[in-house]
Parts: C-alpha cells; structure tokens; sequence
C-alpha cells in the first residue's frame, strides 16, 4: 500500500460523486491492517494479487474504483489551468496538489499547494503562473503573479521546459522544509507556523495533550 490510509482528499467516486474512499489493501494482511480495516480506514481486497486491480473503494457505495495513478479532483483542475496532461503536470511539479480556495483573491488567481506539511505553492492566472513558498497563514491575502515577486512563467514552460520549471519548484520546496521542526510528541515533520516552540511540540498534540501535564 503505497498513499496514506483513511478517506483519500481528493478521490470522488466515480459511482456516487462522494468523496468516501479508503484505499483498497490486497495480500496477507496483517495484525495492523485489520485494525485499520475496522476502522473504516482501509478496506480488504483479499490476497489475490494481480495487475489492474482498484486501488479505493467507496465507503458510500461500496464501489471498488481507480489506480493511484488516477488524478485527484484537485491536480485534475490544475492541470486543466495549465492546459497540459496530469502526466506532464506530475514530471515537471510533481504531485499531492489540492486547492487553497482561502488563498484565491480577487484578481482570479486560483492557489495550489503540495506537500505534507505544505511545501509549494502554484498561483494560475490566464496564461501565467508562479511558483511560491507557501504562506503561514492563508487568511493572509497574497498578491497575484502579476503583482507579486515571484518569477513569473508561461503555462508552456510546463509542457516544453519541464526540467527547468522543477528544479525552480524543487529549490522552493527544499527551502522551505528547513524550516520544519519536528514534534518531541507524535515525531512528526510541522511546518514552523503549527509549531509549539515552548513546548517542543505540534499544535495538535500541544493541544491533544494540555490537560494531562496540568
């Protein structure tokens, strides 16, 4: 099982037009998976293995549906905006987009990022586009690419200089992750902006955990 588990951000069943599915496990299972599986976390797909088999299935309808290949909702509408395929889109920015609508201001520019905790951000606008380091807080309102710093590129950069549009997109990524801090708590990888730094912890667990140090 290669994504996450629990409800796929993204994955509408094709069935239902819910956004209800789990990822679909083949194999052995084993003492974790189980668990998981009663959870509504992952479902059972049996341990036939063979090719071509769906990777979700839809909590809602039970539909067993899609590969992980498959586009999410969100990357699907950034590759529309960009005019070029998801696999073009994928080769030049990679993958895991899903839509900031708290970002969109007023001058039409539409946000994206990717990345967990978030690491890039992509701002579409006409024919244009910039990449940029995400913001710490996306209430903030954020200029467009014609107002902005960031360096403004043309959607065909996407298609015929793929290699230059991700070394631009890996250098913002990797800037940014210097700047993550990792919870004494849950050990996880937090964005500086979710972290607790007094308490060396991630909000979630500063917060998950206050009563029990009282």
């Amino acid at each position: 099982m290669g994504g996450s588990v629990g409800v796929q951000v993204g994955r509408v069943c094709p069935g239902c037009g819910r956004e209800d599915s789990v990822p679909l496990v083949y194999g052995l299972p084993g003492g974790d998976l189980f668990e998981q599986a009663e959870h509504g976390q992952v479902a059972l797909g049996g341990c036939l293995v063979m090719d071509e088999q769906p990777a979700f299935v839809c909590r809602s309808c039970d539909l067993a549906w899609g590969s992980e290949s498959d586009p999410t909702a969100d990357e699907a509408e950034l590759a529309g905006l960009l005019d070029v395929e998801h696999p073009v889109l994928i080769r030049a920015l990679g993958t895991g987009w899903r839509r900031e609508d708290a970002a969109d201001g007023q001058d039409g520019v539409r946000w994206f990022v990717s990345g967990e905790p978030a690491q890039l951000a992509v701002g579409v606008q006409g024919p244009w586009f910039v990449l940029a380091r995400p913001l710490t807080s996306w209430g903030q309102h954020r200029p467009g690419p014609l107002m902005g710093d960031e360096p403004r590129l043309a959607r065909d950069d996407v298609l015929h200089q793929p290699h230059l549009v991700a070394e631009m997109a890996e250098a913002i990524a990797s800037h940014r992750r210097r700047s993550f801090r990792w919870c004494r708590t849950c050990r996880r990888s937090t964005a500086p902006e979710a972290f607790v730094a007094a308490q060396g912890s991630c909000e979630r667990c500063s917060s998950a955990f206050a009563d029990r140090d009282e």
